[in-house]
This record gives C-alpha cells, sequence and structure tokens, in this order.
C-alpha cells in the first residue's frame, strides 16, 4: 500500500494501477534557481525527470543578485558560465559611508585569484540566472511544466506517485522513483512530509527596491555600504547605466504600516545618507521580513527538500541562492548513482548530512554578519561606523585573510571531512572532503577543465613508472583516470606519486599514495 504525505490528519489510500498517466525516474516540484539547477545536473547525468512548476514563466523579479565563484564553476560544467558572466557585472570594490563620509575604499577585484577560475562575485539578477537555466534545459530538449500545482504525493518502497494539477486544471498523476522538493520556504512537500522548520525571524521590516538615480558619488559598478546607526543601506549594482539594487530597514512607525511605499522613506534616507542623491526612477519596491530557518531533516525515504524548502538565510554574504543550487548539484549525482548503478544507501544519505552540516553551519556565519549590520544595540551601533571600516579595509590588504575570507563568502571553502563518503587523509594543504584545489599547469590549462565529466575520477601526479592504475579492475561504474608529471607543490608541498580520488562533485573522496585504498572506497560504495 502507497503512503500518502499527511496533511491534516489525512491518510493514505489505495490507488487503481490504470490510473498512473505518466511515468519518470524522478520528479521535482519548483523551477526556481534549485529546481533549474537540479534539472540541469540530472540532464547531464542522462536521468529522466518531469519538472513542474505553479508559476506560468521565470521569475520576472531581482531577487537575489549574487551568483558566487563556486556556482560558476558548476555553471562552467554545464557550458553556461560564459552566457552569465557577460550578462551580469562583476563587482570590483566596496565602498563604506558613515554620515556622508568615506571611511574606506575596498578593492575586491580578483579576491580570490589562485583560488577560483572566476575569483570574483557576479552582479546577476534572479530573473536571468532562472532564465539562462530555463533556456538551457530547453536547448536540450527538457521542457518545464509551467502553471502547474502541486497537490500531493504518496511513498513506497519501490518509489512515489505525485499528483498535480497542469495548466489547463487536470489533475496529472505521476509514478517516480524519488521526489525532490524545491518548492520554496512555504513548502508543500515539507509540510505533508511532517518536517519542522525551526528557527527565527529577525524583529524589523527590511525594504528593497530597483532604482536608478543620480549622483556624483554611486556612479560606479561598485557596492555601496552606508552605515546608520540603527542599520544599513546596501547600494547593489544592476544592468544598465546607474542601475541600483537598494537593501535596508524600514524604520520603526512603519513597520505595522501594509501600505508603506518608497516615498515614505525617501527623504529619511536621504538624510541617513547624507550625500548627494536623486532617485530618478523607482522600479520595483517591496517589504519583507528576514527568517533564518532549517527543515530538521532534507530527506525521508524517497523524498528529498533543497534549497528554500531546507533552509532560508539572511540575505548577509549573498549565501541563500547559491546554496540552493550546491543542494541539487550534491543531490543530483547521488541520485543517477542510485539510479542507473543501484549504489548503496550510503550515498543518497549522504546528502542529509553533508547538506545539513552545511546549512546549520552556513546559518551561524549569517546570523553573525548580519547581526553585526543590522543589529541596533549600543554596542553594535559603536562597532559599525567605528570599527568595522577598518577590518573591511584590513581583510582587503592581508593576503591570508583574503585566502580565508574568499573561500567562505565563494562557498569553494565548503568541505565534507566527516561524509560516509570520505576516507580520512590528507597530503599537504589538502584534505579528504574538500573541494578539488584550483590551480594551472604551466601550459596555460587548468585543473578543472580536465573535471568537468560527471562521474568518479582518479587523478594521480608523479611520474610514469609509479602509476598503478592498470590495477582498477572493472567495477559498477565507470572511473575516469587522469595522469599528471606536473606536481603543484604550493599545494600538494612534497607530497608525490599522489592519488585523489573524486566525486562526481569534485569533492575528495581519498587523497595519498595507497591506489588500493581508492579502490576499496569505490566498491564500498
Amino acid at each position: 500500500m502507497l503512503r500518502e504525505g499527511n496533511v491534516n490528519g489525512y491518510e493514505g489510500r489505495n490507488m487503481p494501477d490504470n490510473s498512473i498517466n505518466q511515468k519518470t525516474q524522478v520528479i521535482i516540484v519548483g523551477a526556481g534557481p534549485t529546481g533549474l539547477s537540479m534539472a540541469l545536473q540530472l540532464l547531464r547525468f542522462g536521468i529522466d525527470f518531469i519538472i513542474i512548476e505553479k508559476n506560468e514563466i521565470t521569475t520576472p523579479y531581482s531577487k537575489a543578485l549574487v551568483v558566487q565563484a563556486r556556482t560558476l564553476e558548476i555553471f562552467n560544467e554545464t557550458g553556461i558560465s560564459e552566457k552569465a558572466i557577460s550578462e551580469g557585472r562583476i563587482t570590483t570594490a566596496m565602498n563604506i559611508f558613515y554620515g556622508g563620509k568615506q571611511k574606506a575604499a575596498i578593492n575586491i577585484a580578483g579576491l580570490g585569484e589562485g583560488l577560483s577560475a572566476f575569483p570574483f562575485a557576479l552582479s546577476l539578477e534572479q530573473s536571468k540566472t532562472e532564465k539562462l537555466l530555463a533556456d538551457h534545459l530547453s536547448e536540450k530538449g527538457k521542457e518545464i511544466q509551467w502553471k502547474s500545482r502541486f497537490t500531493r504525493f504518496e511513498q513506497n518502497n519501490n518509489g512515489v506517485v505525485v499528483y498535480y494539477e497542469n495548466a489547463n486544471r487536470r489533475e496529472q498523476i505521476v509514478e517516480a522513483e524519488y521526489l525532490v522538493g524545491c518548492d520554496g520556504a512555504s513548502s508543500l512537500i515539507r509540510h505533508q512530509l511532517g518536517l519542522t522548520f525551526q528557527g527565527d525571524t529577525v524583529p524589523k521590516i527590511f525594504y528593497v527596491t530597483d532604482v536608478t538615480i543620480s549622483s556624483p558619488v554611486i556612479n560606479k559598478d561598485e557596492l555601496f555600504i552606508f552605515l546608520i546607526k540603527k542599520g544599513f543601506v546596501l547600494f547593489f549594482p544592476m544592468e544598465g547605466n546607474a542601475h541600483y539594487r537598494i537593501v535596508g530597514i524600514l524604520p520603526n512607525k512603519a513597520e505595522e504600516d501594509e501600505n508603506f511605499k518608497f516615498d515614505d522613506i525617501e527623504t529619511n534616507l536621504k538624510e541617513q545618507m547624507a550625500i548627494p542623491l536623486t532617485f530618478e526612477e523607482i522600479r520595483w519596491f517591496s517589504t519583507y521580513k528576514v527568517h533564518s530557518r532549517k527543515a530538521n531533516a532534507f530527506m525521508s525515504e524517497r523524498c528529498f527538500i533543497a534549497g528554500d524548502a531546507a533552509h532560508i538565510h539572511t540575505p548577509a554574504g549573498g549565501q541563500g541562492m547559491n546554496t540552493g543550487i550546491q543542494d541539487a548539484y550534491n543531490l543530483a549525482w547521488k541520485l543517477a548513482y542510485t539510479i542507473k548503478y543501484k549504489v548503496d544507501t550510503s550515498v543518497l544519505e549522504s546528502f542529509n548530512t553533508e547538506r545539513m552540516g552545511n546549512a546549520t553551519h552556513l546559518l551561524k556565519t549569517t546570523d553573525r554578519m548580519f547581526d553585526i549590520l543590522a543589529g541596533s544595540g549600543w554596542f553594535l551601533n559603536f562597532i559599525r561606523p567605528n570599527i568595522l571600516p577598518q577590518l573591511f579595509s584590513f581583510v582587503s590588504r592581508s593576503a591570508l585573510l583574503k585566502k580565508r575570507i574568499f573561500p567562505l563568502i565563494s562557498e569553494i571553502g565548503i568541505t565534507y571531512p566527516d561524509s560516509a563518503l570520505t576516507c580520512k587523509s590528507k597530503a599537504g594543504k589538502i584534505r579528504a572532503g574538500d573541494r578539488m584545489p584550483y590551480f594551472v599547469f604551466s601550459d596555460g590549462k587548468d585543473i578543472f577543465e580536465y573535471l568537468k565529466e560527471p562521474l568518479y575520477k582518479i587523478l594521480f601526479f608523479g611520474t610514469k613508472e609509479n602509476n598503478h592504475f592498470e590495477q582498477i579492475k572493472s567495477l559498477k561504474f565507470p572511473i575516469g583516470t587522469f595522469s599528471f608529471s606536473e606536481i603543484p607543490k604550493a599545494i600538494f608541498k612534497s607530497s608525490h606519486n599522489l592519488y585523489i580520488l573524486l566525486r562526481p562533485d569534485n569533492h575528495i573522496s581519498y587523497i595519498g599514495k595507497d591506489l588500493h585504498k581508492c579502490i576499496v572506497q569505490l566498491k564500498k560504495i
């Protein structure tokens, strides 16, 4: 008997076999950045899927603005990174003001130089990111089921059955092996799974607006942060001449006014910033509350949640959308290997442990950052204008701190050392669980140019006579092998004749001199 997601005590029911009208391997609910990324990744692995979305098109709103380096690395594997960069803007500098005076001018161009092929943050509206992903799916012959409303699901040990209403409001029933809920912070799938969504809501109301301006101060493709007594005002450059996204905190007296408009804060905003500024056009204005929440699990049997359905964050650091895309990147290969090669259950279960751990850490980090920027206590009001600018400036001048800060913000520093898929090992600065480190060979080719294929890989760095790839016998899935005589000593130090086992998402499963450990690790899954 199939079990149905429980909604207000609704019990599962028997369902006649002839009621199934579609079959697929994975059904994705939600075509935002996470759902679309999930679809692109499954496409790479040759997994059949259906993706449904209640809206009729990709979002027309700018929403999330920042595309981080790790996301661009993922986009590069599907061939869309160059287009993303051509449609966005690389943020080159950050300017911090207080009381109308510039407190710091920080050059962030190439902040991650030597750490990624994309050593920057890209300003790209979510509307463009979604369209880029949706267009790529369409070019590959995969269409999104727009105006389709998910209603419920049932699951048993063999699969799931999903019910949804299509654009004509006719009920559709899909049988699949797995269900992935990418249906946002109010996820119906999360509710039907009975998962909690614990956390906090910041007791302030924030506003976001897209504007065109005229100003002798804010006139470059740079980030501007105006520190004020009770928070901040952030100007983020967008495409077009003098086009900026503004994020700030509503004045207390306006928090209960549901009809609050930009006109109501314009005068106060200019006074707080204390610089010459004219708002030429208000393109979009909205208010919102900031939440910081995480589900108590990201999977339940054959059902998964990802992106905002699983965790939502404060906007500090531009992490939310990028984290959802990494959820999809992590889960897709594990679903594909389970479906195609019947790998051990630990592979799928690792999605829950790896991404839950990442979300927990990220929530703590973004909460701390956001408290400093938006907190209103006397201590934080002192810290913001007097210490924060100097701290940012110091970080920008320190090569060591840059190498620590960029991996955190760009998400290239995410690591899974305690995963069931990781064999404890290290070489030089690199540990198993890390993303494969970026470096460029003497011929100008970087290591990631070799790592685009979606499969497990074994890399060897050393002399030809010490390479024993012939010991690798046939496994239940294909393995890519790469041999390099050039060894990047800055990364691996004195290590040589070194094997690296890479997962399909290019995180290190094993690193060391023992090829047999690579083989044992592969046989485990």
